[in-house]
């Protein structure tokens, strides 16, 4: 468990734009062999989480929002300078965000924690046509596919793309996840049994390790 006093002088200086702080503070959290799982749940993502509500209540700006995210996109470079060492065992995955989706962070942490469990990622980001989806999954040839989804709205394009991927690729295992299925609205997944809901990055581990 991460002290209280890291997450809110890293929140602090984030909100005020200052990369370099946020970066000592998750230098100092790495120095102390801090799990990476941990930084990024209690750390970034909380974080991330408490500016996308202060947006959406007129809190802080646009601006603002994307100075954070610019600001995030660094420290998670920053981090995944300790997870490149990391031996690969050969399986693969393909890590993407829905079609229309633009939110790309929490699929670049999904990303990250296959890494860090000697997986061979391939990483997709935001709004990844359907089609080039295929393609890809076509060239890597994965055991598993990831995609994330952030606004409930994209969930017709999300279904669509797990009906093409598992028609032309039954044997790939499909993790889902993202913001878009709070408040249990993963229900809309029951009809497919190659899909698996994953709500944190903690429970994407157990199952990477089962």
């Amino acid at each position: 468990m991460i002290l209280e006093a890291y997450y809110l002088h890293y929140f602090s200086a984030l909100i005020e734009g200052n990369k370099d702080e946020c970066s000592k503070v998750i230098n100092n959290l790495l120095h102390e062999k801090v799990d990476i799982k941990d930084i990024y749940t209690q750390i970034v993502k909380r974080s991330m989480y408490r500016i996308g509500q202060m947006w959406e209540n007129d809190k802080v700006n646009i601006a603002v929002e994307h100075r954070a995210t610019k600001i995030t996109e660094i420290i998670i470079n920053q981090i995944y300078q300790y997870i490149q060492a990391i031996p690969k065992h050969g399986k693969k995955v393909v890590v993407t965000c829905a079609d229309k989706e633009f939110h790309e962070l929490g699929a670049r942490m999904v990303s990250d924690i296959f890494e860090l469990n000697g997986w061979d990622s391939t990483f997709l980001g935001a709004n990844t046509p359907s089609n080039e989806l295929l393609n890809i999954i076509e060239e890597v040839n994965p055991e598993v596919v990831a995609i994330s989804i952030n606004f409930y709205i994209n969930i017709v394009r999300l279904l669509k793309e797990i009906e093409m991927i598992s028609e032309r690729f039954p044997e790939i295992k499909i993790i889902v996840g993202g913001q878009a299925f709070a408040d249990g609205k993963e229900d809309v997944l029951a009809n497919y049994p190659n899909v698996t809901f994953i709500s944190c990055l903690y429970t994407l581990e157990d199952l990477i390790k089962q």
